[in-house]
């Protein structure tokens, strides 16, 4: 369930796209049907849209539109957990994205440090992810989950502990913080589309 929580990073991703004059209707029109699929968890469906959009986009020489479309496809990864595929997609979005953009890939990254226990590397994905977008709550929570787990294994380390709790409280708390942020994100995400339609509805 917490591997689902990137839904609003994509949603962010398609609200950027459609201020952006050079991805042009096709390009938008792939970003929101990978978008659509991955809502639905059709992941074939949602790593083809990105794949064919990220493919137009090289073609055209939209940089733009690339970079959100193989955010898109390394989120498509993420979520199956398929850690060195999205982070090789990851690793192709350059210095020059968006500061959104930015955000997100050292996001996703910290989200992978997180999942493989690489609890310092994890922090500083955060802290990056905040450097290019202070605003996002989910970086600071995932932040502060981070030092506190590397802290906990340090001592877990220190005093040869297995690593398995007794009390099972903080495996707890960190659901509990998961499903918050899930829940957000998923209001934020339906909260926007339908601002998104209304939209579309008013340009015609």
């Amino acid at each position: 369930m917490a591997q689902r929580i990137r839904a609003a990073a994509l949603l962010s991703m398609v609200f950027l796209l459609t201020g952006c004059a050079a991805s042009g209707t096709e390009g938008l029109w792939g970003i929101l049907t990978g978008v659509m699929a991955w809502s639905r968890q059709d992941w074939a469906l949602s790593a083809s849209a990105f794949l064919e959009t990220a493919a137009r986009a090289d073609a055209a020489g939209d940089t733009a539109l690339r970079d959100y479309a193989v955010f898109g496809l390394a989120s498509t990864y993420l979520v199956q957990d398929e850690y060195d595929s999205a982070l090789s997609r990851l690793s192709e979005i350059g210095e020059s994205a968006s500061p959104d953009i930015r955000s997100g890939v050292w996001y996703q990254a910290g989200i992978i440090a997180f999942r493989k226990g690489e609890y310092g590397d994890s922090a500083d994905f955060f802290r990056k992810s905040l450097e290019n977008d202070p605003t996002r709550l989910d970086a600071k929570i995932n932040l502060e989950l981070s030092r506190r787990s590397l802290v906990e294994s340090r001592a877990d380390r220190a005093t040869g502990a297995s690593g398995i709790r007794d009390d099972g409280d903080g495996a707890q708390d960190t659901e509990a913080i998961f499903n918050l942020v899930r829940k957000k994100e998923q209001d934020r995400w339906k909260n926007q589309a339908d601002e998104s339609s209304n939209t579309s509805v008013a340009d015609y």
